[in-house]
Parts: C-alpha cells; sequence; structure tokens
C-alpha cells in the first residue's frame, strides 16, 4: 500500500480488511500509525517464522534473537508464542533432539544439563530429555575403548581418561567402575 507522498507499507490481506481499505480511502493520522503497527508486527513474525524454519530453537533462543534484530522483548514473546501455537517452535522436541545429539557424542547427563540450560530450556523438561541418554556406563565403555584402542592403560593415562570422562559430564561414581575394569592391576585416581 502506497501513503501519500509515496512511502510504501506493507500489509498482509487481514490487515486489509481488519481496517476496511479501500483505494483512494482517506487515512487519518491514528490509523497510519496502526497500520506501521501492524506492519511492524508482521515484520517481527515473519523474521521469527523465517528463523524457527531454519533450525530447531528453544522459544528463548528465538526470543533472543528477534530482540538482537530489533524486536522488543514483548513483541519477541508473543512471535515466539504464536509459532508455539503454530507448532514451529517445540521446546519438548528441541530438548529431546539436544539430548540425543549429545548423548549420540558421548557425553553425560551433566554436560547436556549444560546444554540445554544454555539454548534456554525450561529445567521442567528437562528430566523427560534426559531420561533419553544412552546408559551411561556403555557411553563411558565405548569411550574408553576408542581412547585406549586396545592398550592396557597406565595409572597416569587412567587419570587423564577420568578427567577427559568428567569434562564430558559423567561423575566420579559413574566413571570409577568402568574405568577400574580398564585399569585391571593399576591404581585407581582417588577423584
Amino acid at each position: 500500500m502506497y501513503l501519500e507522498g509515496g512511502s510504501l507499507l506493507r500489509i498482509t490481506a487481514d490487515t486489509l480488511l481488519r481496517f476496511g481499505l479501500q483505494t483512494g480511502m482517506d487515512l487519518s493520522e491514528e490509523t497510519v500509525v496502526q497500520l506501521q503497527e501492524a506492519q511492524h508486527r508482521y515484520e517481527v513474525r515473519s523474521r521469527g517464522a523465517h528463523m524457527a524454519s531454519n533450525r530447531m530453537l528453544s522459544k528463548k533462543e528465538l526470543t533472543d534473537r528477534l530482540e538482537r534484530r530489533g524486536a522488543s522483548e514483548e513483541e519477541a514473546e508473543e512471535t515466539a508464542d504464536w509459532l508455539e501455537e503454530l507448532g514451529a517452535l517445540d521446546d519438548v522436541g528441541y530438548a529431546a533432539a539436544v539430548t540425543r545429539h549429545y548423548g549420540r557424542m558421548g557425553y553425560g547427563a551433566l554436560r547436556v544439563r549444560q546444554e540445554l540450560q544454555r539454548r534456554g530450556i525450561d529445567r521442567v523438561l528437562w528430566d523427560d530429555a534426559l531420561a533419553q541418554l544412552p546408559d551411561t556406563q556403555e557411553s563411558i565403555e565405548l569411550l574408553l575403548r576408542q581412547k585406549c584402542k586396545g592398550k592396557q592403560p597406565t595409572a597416569e593415562e587412567g587419570r587423564k581418561l577420568s578427567a577427559m570422562l568428567q569434562r564430558r559430564g559423567f561423575t566420579w561414581q559413574e566413571i570409577r567402575p568402568v574405568l577400574s575394569h580398564f585399569l585391571e592391576n593399576e591404581e585407581l585416581p582417588e577423584d
């Protein structure tokens, strides 16, 4: 829609019908402001839909991105709610996908929790997502087999392996039984 003076105002068909716009119609300043607000809302929603269609995002990630691109906090949250209603945003599914991804990469529950928190997933959703992690002992055994490549690790290598596993989000209580099997007669590190 072109306004007097030649400026272009992009509006949706819904806006056209809601305002009852017709060719040659005189618009009050108030109506022009309302149309501009409707255009801005449409642009924020469009930007949000584009972001959500490119890759999975949490509601928090989407609102943060929209705010960095000029949307107000209220506009960003409204857009995220709208996209969630449409099914384009799904924090439950996203939490499950993140958990499966990091679980397949050999990360433990502590590290996956950090990732879920970093991505803005609500803590209420964490337990169900973390239940999808592969068996902890199997994951640790697989990582140790990959690192040891069939060789018997020394006590020093055992300490390094333990530190690596802890950085990956496994607790010492999870690591100890599996590592003791790999080290056989070697002495286990204390923590």
